[in-house]
């Protein structure tokens, strides 16, 4: 077997074992799923999931880990963007990405469910947009920034999950949009427009 040939079967079986556990979190807690129940569902073997994992928690932190750098894969790309261009881009991108991989995402953005995807990604953006924020602000305090972006974030994994919920929902270019606007405005406290200036203010005399 050729390596491309195998890594796709190698992908085909994770991606099918994700699936399954996203369905069946549907009817049960994390800690009442068996490796059995989980290969039944997935209709593969034992020795397939543990070829690959340890065990059913093993398999959500590769699921996280597997997102998590995606996510930081294309950060480095944004930042030459400039802001708030860069904001629109980031937001964007979770955007398909959780809406590419709806069940898995509404599974860890559930309150209920043990993940850690949340914290994860909301100090990596936390960063990330910390690098524009204090630039804009012209202020180096996160004691405030990170209670703030606490909020952000908050709000933004809440409307993503309610969004992926519902029966009717917006089209994915206007939830980015109106994502969009909503953090773009947090980000500079409110204000209509933005200016972005990286020049440092004149002292005054």
């Amino acid at each position: 077997m050729s390596e491309q040939k195998r890594y796709s079967c190698v992908k085909k079986t994770k991606k099918c074992f994700e699936e399954s556990l996203a369905q069946l979190t549907r009817e049960y807690p994390l800690n009442k799923i068996s490796v059995k129940a989980l290969c039944e569902k997935a209709e593969l073997s034992r020795n397939a999931f543990y070829f690959h994992y340890k065990d059913i928690y093993d398999l959500v932190e590769q699921i996280e880990d597997e997102i998590v750098s995606e996510v930081c894969g294309y950060l480095d790309d944004f930042r030459e963007m400039g802001f708030p261009k860069n904001v629109l881009a980031s937001i964007k991108s979770m955007v398909l990405l959780f809406d590419e991989r709806k069940n898995t995402a509404l599974m860890l953005l559930d309150p209920s469910f043990p993940s850690t995807i949340v914290p994860r990604l909301s100090k990596i953006f936390s960063d990330f947009n910390f690098e524009y924020y204090k630039l804009y602000h012209n202020s180096e305090d996160r004691s405030a920034y990170d209670l703030f972006y606490m909020f952000i974030s908050t709000g933004f994994y809440g409307m993503m999950r309610e969004w992926m919920l519902s029966e009717n929902p917006a089209p994915v270019e206007s939830f980015v949009s109106l994502t969009y606007v909503m953090i773009k405005r947090l980000l500079v406290l409110g204000e209509p427009e933005i200016e972005y200036n990286l020049k440092k203010p004149r002292n005054e005399h």
